[in-house]
This record gives C-alpha cells, structure tokens and sequence, in this order.
C-alpha cells in the first residue's frame, strides 16, 4: 500500500471516530468502524489515541469554560464543583482510553464466524450481539422480536430468522433455535451444519429446510424443500431422514415420523389480543346489523380454514390456494354525500400457515363493487365461483366493470400483524354515491409468492374473539 492510501486510511478513520463521538453515524458506518478496528491493530492504536486527546480536550475545555450550578444537581440536591481539576481531566481521559482498550481487546478475544448480512423491518430486543446489516458476529444470542433477519456463516450456510425468533450462535457450523423460525440454505462446504433445539437436532446433508420451535414446549418442527436433513433426539441416539417435500415433529422425547409437507405448514403464533379502537366522529365496523365479511378460496386449503380469520394470498400456482375477503358495511346511519373523510382500518395478525421469506414485500389492494345489485350476499354461502364480482380464474383479478379500486396499502417483508388500510378522496367518492347505503368491498394481496409455501395473511373479522373487526372510521357533516 502507498503512504497516499495509507494516509486515506488514517483520515477515514479519524472520520469515522469523530463521527462515533458526535454520534452521527449511520448502522452501516457503525458496523464499517467495529469491521476496522476488529482486523486491524494499528487502527485500534490511532482509535485508542484519538479518543484519549478527545476526553482530555473535553475536560480542559470545560475546565476553561465552567458550567453553571444549576446545570449540575443531583438527586440529593448535591451541587458538584464548577471547575474539575486538572487530575480529574487526566483521569477522564485515562478511564475512556483503558475502556477504549478493553472493548477492543474482548473483541479481538471472540472470534468472530458470521455476518448480519441482510435485515427487513427488524427489531431487536437488547443483546450482546450487533444488528446492524455488514456487523460481524461471534458466539451469543440473537433475540429478533419483528421482521426478518439473514445470517450469513463463513461455513457457507446462511440462515433467515423470522420474527419472532431467539437464536444463540455458537460456531460457523452449530447454533441452537430456541423459539421461533429458521430457515437455512445451506452450501456443500457447510454440509452437517447443525441447528440445535429444546427437543431435537437438525443436521444439514446439503438442502435447504425449515425449523420452527414452539415457544412454550419446544416441539420442533421440520420440513425440507430441497435435498436431506437429518432429524434427531436432543439426547442423541434415534435419528431419522428428511428429503425434499417431507416433514417431521419432535414433541418431547418422541421423535415422531415422516410425513408430506404441507404446502401452508403452520410456523408463526398468533398475535396477543388488543381490543384498542380508534375513536372518531362516526365509527362502522362488520360486527353491526346487515354487515358482513368473509373470504373465498380457489381450492382445497388442507385444513387451513378459520372462523375468526379472514384470509388472503396469493399463490405461485394459477390454481392455488388463492384467497380473497369480503367486507360490506353499513351506512344507513349516513346520508349521501356527508362523508367528508374516511379510513378503512385492517387488523392483521398471524395465521402461522406458510413462510414470510418466500414472498417479499406485500402489496394489497382494496376495491369497492360498483353493482348495487351484488350488496346483497351472505357471509356463509361465498365461494370462489358464485363471489360477487370474482374472477375465479385469477388470485387478483375480478369483473370488470363492477368493482373500482380504491387504494392500495403495504405489509414490509416479515411483518405479519398491526394495523394497516386506505383512506383518500377514492373512498369517500365511493361511500357518497352508494345509492341503496350498503358499500361492499374486496380485498386482494397482488402481491405473489415467490416459493411455494407462501405467507397467508389474515385479518382479524367480526367474529375474533378479541381483535377488532374491519372498520370505517368516517367524519361527517353535521
């Protein structure tokens, strides 16, 4: 290297300190400083430097300057001297440089076999590991509380965390899920790769597979979309084979059998109850008399059905599972052309049923049925054929010249619940001129698969025991 890059280096890095201090920096720029100064002694020496002139610089200014009593009290009432002394300042700066040292000392002393490579709407609960996307990490735990998250190890196996997930990283090769969803796509160099759970040990043999840790009895669950795991016992000893299109349950000390895949395997728990509603100035919900919603699905969903739920995907095949949702509300308590602002509100929450890493961000649409003679349909009798305004040969589409689109809205990858809908001038057109004053809507997500084993997403219907119906939440002219 020439002195011209090294004294490039030198400058960045003098940058990057200065930054640190005036915490200006970004994710990226943080996780780029902890990448210098883990590979690079010399680095770690001019770091080390900077910040002991810093802190001792900051005491002799303050020295120099005085800070008034009444900017420093304690609890007790206890006022503090105006001016440290000159060994305070010493001792300031020798305290940062010792820490400075020691941070950067036990970081050198954990190796470090992994990389945050990629994270989309993630949240984190506090832990000993950094987060930031480009961080390098050793052995600790990884608690990701929303959105997903992708490790990438130097073995070659690289792991998606879907939210929420507790993972403890012990090597390149080994690490233990103990709740939550994995899923791993793992290399040749990597084969025998492990994931160790409460229940079970799954061993990687060159494939790519889930695993899903229930977070109360640690059942574990695997199945495999391409290639050959190995399923055994915590406790070693009986083992058994999973191939492509197969799965597995460990509950306890029974290591279960092999069986088919399920194409909307369930992986996620459902959300906690939250009965909170926004207050407005007029409120409509699918729980009121001559309201309704449901949903409609294009084939057989191998059990994936709900009372409570209303469902929607939108699948890889042309055939399916597509789903749609229905709502219709009533708005007899509103005369034509009153509204004067309108929001649909949407409460989704998890179905557990297919993989949020085999689809990407999720855009849904939401449409309003133009044909006042469709209002009239009932809940129990929908279906993918007789749907008002359905196209069933389509996840998306539906009859045109009966339905207008209204506004469309966006789930990020890996989240699965809150509160999401439309509101704007489209809705309150719709809702004014709606002659006989029932307005019924449909829901899609135009958003596909991009695997097999897709999200389905759910929002919570009139008849969820705790969550809150579809509602409208309009203002009116008084």
């Amino acid at each position: 290297m020439n002195d011209n890059e090294s004294g490039a280096e030198h400058d960045h890095l003098l940058e990057l300190a200065h930054g640190y201090i005036e915490r200006s920096l970004t994710s990226a720029q943080v996780a780029e400083l902890e990448n210098i100064l883990t590979g690079d002694a010399e680095a770690r020496r001019v770091y080390v430097d900077f910040m002991h002139d810093h802190a001792a610089l900051h005491w002799e200014q303050i020295g120099q300057s005085g800070v008034g009593e009444s900017d420093i009290t304690d609890i007790s009432g206890y006022r503090y001297s105006r001016f440290p002394s000159l060994w305070q300042g010493f001792a300031a700066a020798a305290v940062i440089s010792l820490l400075s040292l020691v941070l950067l000392n036990s970081r050198d002393s954990v190796e470090s076999f992994a990389t945050m490579k990629k994270t989309e709407s993630a949240r984190w609960e506090s832990g000993p590991l950094p987060t930031a996307e480009g961080a390098r990490l050793g052995a600790g735990e990884l608690f990701l509380v929303r959105g997903l998250a992708t490790l990438a190890f130097d073995s070659g196996a690289e792991v998606i965390l879907e939210a929420p997930a507790r993972l403890t990283l012990v090597d390149a090769m080994n690490c233990v899920l103990t709740s939550g969803t994995a899923v791993a796509e793992v290399d040749e160099s990597a084969q025998g790769f492990t994931i160790r759970t409460p229940s079970a040990r799954v061993i990687d043999h060159g494939t790519r597979f889930a695993v899903n840790v229930h977070p109360v009895s640690g059942a574990t669950q695997t199945q495999v979309f391409d290639g050959l795991v190995e399923v055994a016992l915590k406790s070693g000893g009986e083992s058994l084979e999973l191939r492509t299109g197969e799965r597995n349950l460990v509950e306890g000390t029974s290591l279960g059998s092999v069986s088919a895949a399920i194409e909307e395997a369930t992986w996620a728990q459902p959300d906690e109850a939250d009965d909170t509603k926004e207050k407005n100035t007029v409120t409509l919900s699918t729980t009121a008399p001559d309201a309704a919603d449901a949903y409609i699905l294009s084939r057989d969903s191998n059990g994936h059905d709900s009372e409570t739920l209303l469902l929607l995907k939108n699948s890889l095949d042309e055939k399916g599972p597509h789903r749609k949702t229905y709502l219709r509300f009533a708005l007899d308590r509103i005369e034509p052309g009153a509204i004067t602002s309108a929001r649909l509100d949407l409460r989704f929450t998890p179905t557990g049923w297919g993989l949020a890493s085999n689809l990407g961000d999720s855009e849904f649409a939401v449409y309003g049925i133009t044909d006042d003679s469709l209002d009239a349909w009932s809940a129990d009798g929908l279906d993918w054929t007789t749907a008002p305004a359905n196209d069933p040969a389509s996840g998306t589409a539906l009859a045109p010249g009966k339905v207008t689109e209204l506004g469309t809205f966006t789930l990020p990858r890996g989240i699965q619940s809150g509160s999401f809908g439309i509101r704007g001038e489209k809705l309150v057109s719709f809702l004014n001129a709606d002659i006989n004053r029932r307005a019924s809507l449909v829901i899609v997500r135009n958003t596909p698969e991009v695997r097999g084993g897709g999200l389905v997403h759910a929002i919570a219907s009139s008849r969820h025991a705790s969550l809150p119906a579809p509602t409208l939440v309009l203002q009116v002219v008084e």
